[in-house]
């Protein structure tokens, strides 16, 4: 829900959120590393399913007989894989209108706790119920995926103080970041094991049961339900909670939808995404065909994720911290500045792609910088057409984040079943995979193209009218 916070003037004549304080750490820092440790454990199913699905198909262990492969072609592979990210993008918006308010710890308990059973029957799925079960069971997995946003705002809202929200905040999203990164090469290492790609599936059950027990007995939903918070540490963040009100304002809808610079976002964070989950599901496959393993491959992809995180962690603050100065917009426009970063970013990404695809099994070393370069290069679009989203709205960021992420999600994942239309059962045909390559570049190309001409950071007037009619 968005809100428009009232500010207040405190002791050190700042308005906004409270910044002195005299309570340090306390039982709710606690509660954060538990967030994060559940997070990271739902990261780890999700950065996690696109090898373990390769690895179910995988012919060099066709006679093997301590796990059962499956011969699906990639039209099969790419249904499975794209059932679950369509699971996560059809429920984003009704999850967030949903849960908002029901009780955080019960709802993140339950979510580990579907994934961890779904985890642990997988193999079963698989080998019992084939394609179309295991289809029904990732989307299941994704549906729960996107409940965890929610759930972890719901609980940091109970929890912390206004001036520690931010940080703790980006610890326990950086924990589901985390756990995507740990899991791809922990799959990768487990798919060469002797019961390869089941072994996967019973660890991600081990470790999302595990936080399931761990949530329900040693988290609170908020301060006055956890048993170990004392008096004073209830009563610090209850008066810091006090002193930041907030009071529920309505979106104009309409006016949004009809905004073209909006949907110009909508175009460039759906290009990146759509790179992202290729890279994420289809590109280990792909690397496959040039006669990497499928440990290797997913260390490759690994290498590349956090390439991605690394320069977005480094840029985005820098970027921020120039624009903050009071004469920045005399040297510089804003606006230009969001579409020359994004520009740069897309230009990058497009050449990635289109170089890829001709690099020769003999060069490892050229792969993988490429690679790394490619999603490097989304990293730094993040501090483009996503700040633009706050440049446009002070009121509204949270819904018109929650829009596109959801349009971005379905647009990711229709590129698994995309890429399996195209490739078929010919998953070794070069020619093929240069054809997903170069139409990815052109939709790539495309979408931050309509984004740097219709785009636009400054403020749109349905978010200043609408702060003026509520004051």
């Amino acid at each position: 829900m968005d809100v428009e916070f009232l500010r207040y003037q405190y002791e050190n004549r700042h308005d906004g959120v409270l910044t002195k304080s005299s309570f340090r750490i306390g039982v709710r820092h606690l509660q954060i590393l538990y967030m994060c440790a559940c997070s990271a454990a739902m990261g780890a199913v999700r950065g996690s399913i696109g090898v373990t699905i390769m690895a179910v198909n995988d012919v060099t262990r066709w006679n093997d007989t301590y796990v059962q492969i499956h011969d699906w072609d990639y039209r099969i592979q790419g249904s499975i894989l794209s059932s679950f990210f369509f699971g996560y993008a059809m429920l984003v918006v009704p999850a967030d209108l949903i849960l908002g308010k029901i009780n955080g710890k019960v709802v993140t308990t339950t979510i580990l706790a579907v994934n961890g059973v779904l985890c642990l029957t997988m193999p079963t799925i698989i080998n019992r119920g084939g394609w179309i079960a295991t289809c029904n069971a990732l989307f299941m997995m994704g549906m729960t995926q996107a409940c965890l946003d929610p759930a972890n705002r719901n609980l940091l809202k109970s929890w912390m103080p206004p001036n520690e929200k931010y940080f703790c905040s980006s610890l326990v999203y950086g924990g589901l970041q985390l756990g995507v990164i740990i899991s791809l090469y922990v799959a990768g290492i487990l798919s060469e094991s002797r019961l390869g790609w089941e072994l996967i599936f019973y660890s991600l059950a081990m470790a999302t049961l595990s936080m399931a027990v761990v949530c329900a007995l040693l988290t609170a939903s908020s301060p006055e339900d956890h048993q170990a918070v004392g008096d004073e540490e209830k009563e610090y963040i209850k008066e810091t909670q006090s002193l930041y009100r907030k009071r529920p304002i309505i979106l104009p809808w309409r006016t949004v939808l009809k905004t073209r610079q909006f949907w110009a976002v909508i175009c460039a964070h759906a290009a990146s995404n759509a790179v992202f989950i290729f890279y994420l599901v289809d590109v280990p496959v792909y690397l496959a065909v040039l006669n990497v393993s499928i440990k290797d491959s997913s260390f490759y992809v690994l290498l590349a994720v956090v390439s991605m995180w690394v320069i977005h962690a480094m840029t985005a603050p820098t970027i921020e911290w120039i624009t903050s100065f009071g004469n920045a917009s005399n040297l510089f426009n804003t606006n230009y500045l969001r579409k020359a970063i994004n520009a740069t970013g897309a230009f990058v990404a497009v050449s990635g792609l289109i170089i890829l695809p001709n690099i020769g099994p003999d060069s490892p070393n050229l792969t993988f910088v490429v690679l790394a370069a490619t999603l490097a290069s989304v990293g730094f679009q993040f501090s483009g057409f996503l700040k633009t989203i706050n440049d446009m709205s002070e009121n509204f960021r949270g819904t018109l984040m929650l829009i596109t992420s959801s349009i971005a999600g379905l647009t990711g994942a229709l590129i698994p079943v995309a890429c399996g239309l195209i490739v078929k059962d010919e998953e070794n045909s070069l020619s093929r995979w240069r054809a997903i390559f170069l139409i990815l570049a052109g939709a790539c190309a495309l979408g931050n193209i309509v984004y740097t001409v219709f785009g636009s950071s400054e403020r749109q007037p349905w978010d200043e009218i609408r702060t003026r009619r509520e004051c």
